[in-house]
């Protein structure tokens, strides 16, 4: 069942995502970074996401993807560390996606908000 669900979610992504152009090197480069924060196990829900993370057509998908990667960070490392490690990509995505993704509005006067990593 579960390699199935799995066939399932790379049709989907395939079939939903709109064609957008993007950079391939910056895509290269966003999901090489987050492959290389997961974990060395083997087990199948590592293995699901890694090929969730290798499917991804787009910047936006892994964008999305952070989400699945911190949680699965949290059962091997903590929570403080996993969102630290889940924020150190934040750069590798500034330039490949929307910045109201990344919680900032055009003509705005401040600081970003939203999900932004905090100041250091």
């Amino acid at each position: 069942m579960r390699i199935f669900t799995t066939i399932l979610d790379t049709v989907a992504q395939r079939l939903m995502s709109e064609p957008a152009r993007h950079d391939p090197a910056a895509l290269s480069r966003i999901r090489r970074a987050m492959i290389d924060l997961m974990p060395n196990d083997a087990g199948w829900e590592d293995e699901r996401l890694r090929h969730r993370l290798l499917v991804a057509v787009d910047p936006k998908s892994l964008w999305f993807l952070r989400v699945d990667l911190h949680q699965r960070l949290c059962r091997s490392m903590g929570e403080e560390a996993a969102l630290d490690s889940v924020q150190s990509l934040w750069p590798l995505f500034e330039d490949s996606i929307e910045p109201s993704l990344l919680g900032k509005r055009p003509g705005r006067r401040g600081g970003p908000r939203g999900d932004t990593p905090p100041a250091r």
